[in-house]
């Protein structure tokens, strides 16, 4: 008897640990693995990796993979800032059907902001190498919420600790690999002066030579016109070519973004419309100027 209750212990410990190893394996081998998200910058060989974190901000990385997929940050040129690299301010919005195909209706729209401050739990700390959400501030105007929920497709990627961003910016990422091409980036910021934009000497003083040579010209009107008119027709070309020759001083350009999401779809995120936003804004805006035309949409 003794016996056979031994062997139906045995059995029974046996059952025990093989439900035990398969759950244990279970869990190992389901375990999501984060999207990964891969930045080539022109000058760089070595390209940027991030890994973007849906449980801390699951719209901004909704956003971000849509865009990424849909080409919609190739050749998309950011500035050099002095604690983070950022989209140019000059850019474009995105729209519903950059992230959607044939929507409903087609607006800049806003995503509903991942942080603290707008009652979503975000830990992400602002420190360097941080990916973030960059958004608009209409708290001056009495709409807090809806510079909250006004992050399109700006990003950025810290240099330095913001630490003013915790709890009110869109952390979705952090760099794992490429934090010395960051760091790179970083060091060819040009700190940009006045000087190129007057013509004033260090002491403070015209500079007389530009002065003398708008003023001593010479009286004879019978310049050689021949040279002038080679002059101008050989250098007609160069000077075309250079005017539409972009500054690119404390500026980056992004040639491609891919992320890898190991098959994982992470959906659309939430959204509100930022242009009907922007008409509530602009009604206040214009209140404190005299210029009814002024607004602060972003064109």
């Amino acid at each position: 008897m003794k016996k056979i209750f031994l062997r139906i212990g045995v059995i029974l410990v046996a059952i025990a640990i093989v439900v035990v190893s398969v759950f244990f394996i279970k869990g190992k081998t389901y375990k999501v693995q984060n999207p990964i998200a891969t930045i080539q910058i022109e000058g760089y060989d070595k390209p940027i990796k991030l890994e973007l974190d849906p449980q801390a901000a699951p719209n901004a990385v909704a956003n971000f993979i849509r865009l990424v997929n849909k080409g919609y940050y190739t050749n998309f040129k950011m500035s050099i800032e002095s604690d983070r690299i950022l989209g140019d301010e000059s850019m474009q919005m995105a729209k519903l059907s950059n992230i959607i195909d044939n929507p409903a209706e087609d607006y800049v729209y806003g995503i509903k902001g991942d942080f603290i401050a707008n009652d979503h739990e975000n830990l992400i700390k602002h420190q360097k190498g941080v990916i973030t959400m960059e958004r608009d501030d209409y708290s001056y105007f009495g709409y807090t919420e809806e510079g909250y929920n006004s992050a399109n497709c700006n990003f950025c990627i810290l240099t330095e600790d913001i630490e003013s961003y915790n709890g009110y910016y869109a952390a979705f990422g952090r760099v794992i690999e490429g934090m010395d091409v960051l760091e790179a980036i970083a060091s060819t910021r040009v700190e940009e002066t006045e000087d190129n934009e007057n013509s004033e000497t260090t002491d403070g003083t015209t500079d007389e030579t530009a002065e003398n040579s708008d003023t001593d010209t010479t009286t004879d009107e019978t310049t050689d016109e021949t040279t002038d008119e080679q002059t101008t027709g050989e250098t007609e070309g160069e000077s075309t070519e250079d005017s539409t020759e972009e500054d690119m001083t404390n500026k980056i350009k992004i040639l491609s973004i891919t992320v890898d999401t190991f098959g994982v779809d992470y959906g659309i995120p939430e959204t509100v419309n930022y242009e009907k936003n922007m008409e509530k804004v602009n009604q206040i805006y214009n209140q404190y100027t005299s210029d009814d035309s002024s607004t602060v949409v972003a064109e």
